[in-house]
């Protein structure tokens, strides 16, 4: 008895762990694709999209030479 609760114990927090990495995944190509669609929009508005890489912020027009704003990002 005590052998299948340890079991099952160890089958939940398995779930658990693969739950877990999966809605990591899931959000971490929500992020991706959310960059992706921005991009997209940008280039059809004649636009520039801004992100943050490297604790600096950049500002990337669509034909692709990026720009660096305001220095350093302090977190």
């Amino acid at each position: 008895m005590v052998d299948e609760n340890k079991k099952k114990n160890k089958r939940e927090q398995w779930k658990k762990k693969v739950m877990d990495n999966l809605k990591r995944e899931a959000v971490k190509n929500i992020i991706a694709r959310t960059g992706d669609i921005a991009r997209l929009d940008a280039k059809v508005n004649n636009t520039y999209t801004v992100y943050i890489k490297d604790g600096r912020m950049i500002k990337q027009p669509t034909n692709g030479k990026c720009v660096i704003i305001n220095g350093k990002i302090q977190a």
